[in-house]
C-alpha cells in the first residue's frame, strides 16, 4: 500500500507543477478509483498461465528421452502403428478411388440408366437390355427427359487398323447424344458433335497413341483416317480423342463409332419391343421427380407388348458401380459391400495398433511412477500429466505416420497389381488430409488410456511405493489383450473362410470341360470360309477338336420368354438364354448328353437344351426326345445336354437351348491337346494366316476369361488376407512386447530361481502361463463364434 501511496504522489506533483491544480485534483481521484478492484487485493487465478510453448517443448524433450530410454518399447509401438496406419492408408486409397467411380459426369445427380424388369415365377429379375425402338419413344413421348441417348453396350474386342497397325480393343456404339449426356472429357474435338455421321469415330488416348505412333501428341490424330471391321471393314475419320479414364469411370470403353452400324448389324433381330438388347441413359430435367417418371415409364411395355410382366423404370447411374446388384427388382448392395468391408477392417487394424501402445504404456507404468509422483508432488496437475503423456504419444504417432507414408510408397506398384488400380499418393491431397486426421486419431486413440491411466495416481502412495503391487496386474489391460487376439483371430477365420469360398467357385466344375480351351474371333475372311476353316483346324496336330458359337463362353448373350410348348400356363414367361452353335460345339466343349444326340452337318429344325429348361417345361416333358416347342415355328427336340455354366457359378443354372447354324457362329473355339499346346497354337496361327492374310492371330484361353469374372471377388479375398494376417502380426508384437517387459521386470526373480536350481522349462512357464491363459481364453471365444 506505502509503494501505491508514493507512486500516486509523485505523479500528483508531477502533474502540478505541468499541468496545474485543476488537472492534478482530476487525474489522482481517476488513477485512486481504478485501484478498487478484486485483483489489487488477491490474484483471481491461483496460479500463473504457464507458457504453452515452452511446456510443449519441455513435453517434447521428455518424449524423446522416454524413447531413447525405453528402446525396445518405442520399436515395438513403432512397427505396430506403422504396419497399422500403413494398411489404413492402402485401404483409404482404395475406398476413396472406389467412391469416386462415375461421380465426375456433369449433373450427376440428374442422370439415370432405363432398366428391364421382368417378373418370373419367384423374383423380378433385372437387366438393362432394352427395345431399340425406346430411344425415339422416350424422345418423343417424354417431354421430362431433357436428354435421351442408346448404346450398344460395351462389344467384344473388335478390330481397328490405321495405316496397316491393327489392334483390337472393346467399344461402343452409341447415338450422337451420348457424350453430351455422360461428359467423359476429351482432348480433342467437340462431344456434342463427335458421332452425327456414320463414318466418325472417337478414340482414347492411349488408343489414338497406339494407331498413330508417329504422332508427337494424340490430339493430332483429330482428322486421321482409320478402318474398323463389323459385317465387313467400315472407312471411319477420328473425329474426337478421349482423355484415358485411368479409373473414373466404370465403362471402359476405347473407342466409340455411330449407333448407325449396331442398327445394321443387330436391327434385323430387333424388329420389335419384345426383343431387347442395347442400353438406354437419360438426364431428366431440373425439377423433375424420378417417381413421376417412372410412374410414366412403367406402363410402356404393356401398352407395346401386351404383357404386363415386365415394365421399365430407372435408376441413379452413378450409383450403379457400387450399388449394382438387384434382389427382386431393389438395388441391393454390390461393389458397396467390399467398401464398407474394408473400411471396418482399417478401424480394426487401426485399433489393434492402438491397443498394442496402450497395453505397453501402462504395463511400463511401474518404471515411471517416481517420476509421476515428483511432479505431482512439485505441483504438477492431472492435466499437464495427460498432456505430457498425449504429447508422447503423437509424437510416436507422427514418426509412424512418416514411415507408414513411404512403405505405402515403396509398396504402392505391388498394391497397384493386385487391385488393378493406378492409385498414387504424391498428389493426392485428400489423402493428406486423412494422413493428418489419422495421426492425430491414432496419437489421441493410443494416448487417451495411458494418460487417464499414469495421471490418476496419489502422489503419497506413488512415493511410498504401495501402487507397485497392482500396477502390473491390470485387469484392463487383460481385457483388451483378449479382446485383441480374439478379434484378430476371428477376423482371420472369417477372412480364410472367404478366401477358401472364392478358391472354391474357381475351381468348380462348370459342367463342361474349360481346360486347354481357346476362343478366338471370327474376323475377315474366316466369315465366308469358316467351314472350311474349322475342317483344316479339326484335323492338325495338337488340335482335338475346332467348332463354332454365338457365344464368348463366359457370359449370356441373346435371350427369349417366347417359346411355348404343351401345357405351359400362357401367362409364365420363361426365359432361355440361346446359343446358335455348329455341329461340333458338343465334342468341343465335352458337354455330356443325358438325352437324345447332338446335331448332324446338315441338320436344321431341330434343338437342344439342357436339364433346367427340361425341368421348367415340366411334367409333360420328362421324356422330351421327340416332343416339340414353339418359337415362331415348331420345332423338335432333339438332345437334351447336363447343365452348364456360361456366366459365373453365382448364377445358378438357367435353361438354354441350342439352334443348329452351319458355317456361322462369332467365336471359334477350339480345344487343345494339353501335352502338345503349344504345336497346336503354332499350327493354328499358320492356318489362321493362311485364311487370313495381314490380320494378327489373336487367342484367348476360355478358363483365363472365365478367371475374369471372379476378378473382383479375388482382389477382395487377397486383400483381406492380407490385412487379417497383418492385424495378427500386430497383436502377435503386442504380445512379445508385454512378455518382454514381465520378464525384464521379473530378472531378478528369474536369477534368484535359477540359483536356486529352477529348470529353464519351469521358468518359462511360470512367464508364460499367464499369457497362454489370455490367449487361450481369446481362443475360446473367437473360434465357436467363427464357426
Amino acid at each position: 500500500v506505502e509503494d501505491i501511496e508514493g507512486d500516486l504522489h509523485e505523479r500528483y506533483q508531477l502533474r502540478l507543477e505541468r499541468r496545474g491544480r485543476a488537472n492534478a485534483h482530476l487525474r489522482l481521484m481517476r488513477e485512486v478509483l481504478l485501484l478498487f478492484r478484486p485483483g489489487i487485493v488477491r490474484p483471481l487465478f491461483k496460479y500463473q498461465r504457464s507458457n504453452v510453448f515452452a511446456m510443449f517443448q519441455t513435453n517434447l524433450k521428455i518424449a524423446f528421452r522416454n524413447i531413447r530410454r525405453f528402446k525396445r518399447t518405442f520399436l515395438i509401438n513403432l512397427v505396430g502403428l506403422s504396419t497399422g496406419l500403413a494398411s489404413v492408408l492402402f485401404i483409404y486409397l482404395w475406398v476413396q478411388d472406389e467412391r469416386r467411380v462415375d461421380q465426375g459426369f456433369t449433373d450427376g445427380d440428374r442422370l439415370y440408366q432405363v432398366m428391364m424388369y421382368d417378373q418370373r415365377p419367384d423374383e423380378v429379375h433385372t437387366n438393362e437390355w432394352l427395345p431399340l425402338q425406346l430411344g425415339d419413344y422416350l424422345r418423343e413421348e417424354m417431354p421430362q427427359l431433357e436428354k435421351v441417348a442408346m448404346s450398344s453396350g460395351l462389344w467384344d474386342d473388335l478390330l481397328l487398323d490405321a495405316n496397316g497397325t491393327k489392334v483390337k480393343m472393346p467399344g461402343l456404339m452409341v447415338e450422337p447424344e451420348y457424350f453430351a449426356l455422360l461428359d467423359y472429357p476429351f482432348l480433342a474435338g467437340d462431344p456434342s458433335k463427335a458421332l452425327t455421321q456414320r463414318g466418325e469415330i472417337v478414340l482414347s488416348e492411349s488408343l489414338a497413341r497406339t494407331l498413330f505412333p508417329g504422332l508427337a501428341r494424340p490430339e493430332e490424330a483429330l482428322g486421321k483416317a482409320m478402318r474398323f471391321e463389323l459385317d465387313g471393314w467400315n472407312e471411319m475419320v477420328v473425329t474426337g480423342v478421349m482423355k484415358d479414364h485411368q479409373g473414373a469411370f466404370s465403362n471402359d470403353f476405347q473407342f466409340a463409332v455411330s449407333f448407325e452400324h449396331y442398327i445394321d448389324n443387330q436391327g434385323r433381330h430387333l424388329t420389335t419391343w419384345a426383343n431387347g438388347a442395347p442400353q438406354c441413359f437419360a438426364r431428366l430435367r431440373e425439377g423433375v421427380a424420378i417417381e413421376q417418371v417412372n410412374e410414366l415409364l412403367r406402363p410402356v411395355m404393356e401398352e407395346k407388348t401386351e404383357d404386363a410382366s415386365h415394365w421399365l423404370g430407372m435408376v441413379s447411374y452413378p450409383s450403379l458401380y457400387l450399388n449394382g446388384q438387384f434382389e427382386n427388382g431393389v438395388q441391393a448392395g454390390g461393389r458397396i459391400t467390399y467398401v464398407r468391408l474394408f473400411s471396418f477392417v482399417a478401424l480394426f487394424i487401426m485399433l489393434l495398433a492402438c491397443i498394442n501402445f496402450m497395453n505397453l504404456a501402462t504395463a511400463r507404468a511401474s518404471r515411471r511412477l517416481k517420476e509421476i509422483g515428483v511432479k505431482k508432488t512439485m505441483g504438477a496437475g492431472r492435466g499437464s500429466l495427460i498432456v505430457q503423456q498425449i504429447t508422447e504419444s503423437l509424437l510416436i504417432a507422427t514418426i509412424s505416420m512418416v514411415l507408414a507414408v513411404i512403405l505405402v510408397t515403396l509398396l504402392m506398384p505391388e498394391f497397384n497389381r493386385i487391385t488393378q488400380k493406378q492409385l498414387v499418393i504424391t498428389t493426392n491431397w485428400e489423402l493428406w488430409r486423412g494422413v493428418l486426421g489419422a495421426t492425430l486419431l491414432a496419437g489421441l486413440l493410443a494416448g487417451s488410456y495411458p494418460a487417464l491411466y499414469l495421471s490418476k495416481f496419489q502422489p503419497i502412495k506413488v512415493l511410498k511405493g504401495t501402487l507397485t503391487q497392482t500396477i502390473g496386474d491390470s485387469w484392463a489391460r487383460k481385457g483388451l489383450l483378449v479382446f485383441q487376439f480374439a478379434a484378430s483371430v476371428l477376423l482371420l477365420v472369417a477372412v480364410s473362410v472367404v478366401y477358401r469360398q472364392v478358391q472354391y467357385t474357381r475351381d468348380m466344375h462348370l459342367g463342361y470341360n474349360q481346360n486347354f480351351l481357346i476362343r478366338m474371333d471370327i474376323d475377315g475372311n474366316l466369315n465366308e470360309n469358316l467351314g472350311a476353316f474349322l475342317e483344316q483346324a479339326s484335323q492338325l496336330p495338337g488340335v482335338q477338336s475346332a467348332s463354332a458359337t454365338s457365344s464368348n463362353m463366359v457370359e449370356t448373350g441373346t435371350s427369349t420368354n417366347f417359346m411355348t410348348w404343351e401345357g405351359k400356363d400362357p401367362d409364365e414367361r420363361v426365359q432361355f438364354e440361346m446359343n446358335w452353335v455348329d455341329h461340333r460345339i458338343f465334342e468341343t466343349m465335352e458337354l455330356d448328353f443325358v438325352a437324345g444326340s447332338g446335331f448332324n452337318e446338315t441338320q436344321s429344325g431341330g434343338l437342344i437344351f439342357n436339364e433346367k429348361a427340361i425341368e421348367v417345361m415340366g411334367e409333360a416333358y420328362a421324356a422330351p426326345i421327340g416332343k416339340t416347342i414353339n418359337w415362331g415355328e415348331e420345332y423338335e427336340i432333339i438332345g437334351v445336354v447336363k447343365n452348364f455354366h456360361l456366366e459365373t457359378v453365382h448364377e445358378a443354372y438357367k435353361p438354354a437351348v441350342f439352334f443348329h447354324i452351319p458355317n456361322g457362329g462369332k467365336y471359334v473355339v477350339a480345344r487343345l491337346d494339353p501335352e502338345d499346346a503349344a504345336t497346336a497354337l503354332a499350327n493354328l496361327e499358320t492356318l489362321y494366316q493362311a485364311f487370313n492374310p495381314g490380320y494378327t492371330f489373336l487367342f484367348e484361353f476360355v478358363d483365363d476369361a472365365f478367371e475374369r469374372q471372379y476378378r473382383t471377388e479375388q482382389q477382395v479375398a487377397e486383400l483381406s488376407l492380407v490385412f487379417a494376417i497383418l492385424a495378427g502380426v500386430i497383436s502377435l508384437l503386442g504380445l512379445v512386447g508385454l512378455v518382454a517387459f514381465t520378464t525384464a521386470r521379473r530378472r531378478k526373480e528369474i536369477g534368484v530361481r535359477k540359483v536356486l536350481g529352477g529348470e529353464v522349462w519351469q521358468i518359462l512357464f511360470l512367464i508364460n502361463r499367464e499369457f497362454t491363459l489370455l490367449v487361450g481364453l481369446a481362443l475360446v471365444i473367437a473360434l465357436p463364434t467363427g464357426y
